[in-house]
């Protein structure tokens, strides 16, 4: 092989060598394909090499975010640690951009996850958070229907609580606890579901909102619907389970 050959043959494989190179940017795709394959270990992988490559992308930190929630909502995993490393990165991503919603979003996913195994005035205080963070988002977005369900939840959760336990939550905690409304409650989750109607959280969560208003059949036609819906989250596979328990408790 001539010497212009051999330079040739070389040069064609140091620029194959570079077409071979991810970028961030691919990485962040490739995570996204992974997550909506619902295939979380190799999403977790995509986003993380992605970062090694651009630490301060903001879609690849509040993605890692997301996913990290949808991991640590799954039975068995709720304990392990999903949920604080969700909130980091969550809140960097609004370091990096304050002016886009999904950060906020998923900061108030986290910390409401995190709540849960909390006693009741971190729970109070968590609660107030996750409403500013979720109001923030949905004036960034108005479609933003992961904030806007979560809020229905908050609504609920605090729709319960009654005047007795709103006074002495504010003289033992001294922290102040809003009142929730059923039908506010209602309002976000349709808003919701106006926005994304195949998502089997906001109609498992209408469902669970209407059982409290004492509406079964309203609960059960949601709960019916829950079961037509195609499953696009790991954890949704639970609400199935907990579905078709809360119907035949419903059907007694």
């Amino acid at each position: 092989m001539s010497f212009i050959y051999r330079l040739l043959f070389f040069t064609f494989v140091l620029c194959s060598a570079s077409f071979c190179q991810k970028s961030y940017e691919d990485f962040c795709v490739l995570g996204d394909n992974y997550f909506i394959e619902m295939d979380y270990e190799n999403a977790r992988i995509s986003y993380m090499k992605g970062l090694e490559l651009n630490a301060d992308n903001y879609d690849l930190n509040w993605k890692l975010a997301r996913l990290l929630v949808n991991f640590g909502e799954i039975p068995g995993n709720e304990r392990k640690g999903y949920f604080e490393e969700a909130k980091k990165y969550a809140e960097k991503s609004i370091i990096i951009n304050p002016n886009s919603n999904e950060g906020y979003t998923f900061t108030a996913a986290a910390i409401g996850n995190m709540a849960y195994y909390a006693g009741n005035k971190d729970k109070l205080n968590a609660s107030n958070r996750m409403i500013e963070l979720l109001n923030e988002s949905i004036k960034i977005n108005p479609q933003d229907h992961i904030a806007l369900s979560i809020l229905g939840s908050i609504e609920r959760l605090l729709a319960g609580i009654n005047w007795l336990e709103h006074s002495i939550g504010q003289v033992v905690y001294s922290v102040d606890i809003k009142k929730g409304s059923y039908e506010k409650s209602v309002e976000y989750f349709q808003k919701a579901i106006s926005i994304d109607s195949k998502l089997i959280r906001h109609r498992y969560e209408l469902a669970l909102t209407y059982l409290d208003m004492k509406d079964k059949e309203k609960a059960k036609h949601e709960f019916e619907v829950v079961l037509k819906c195609p499953i696009q989250l790991r954890a949704d596979n639970h609400r199935i389970e907990l579905t078709k328990e809360k119907l035949k408790q419903i059907d007694k």
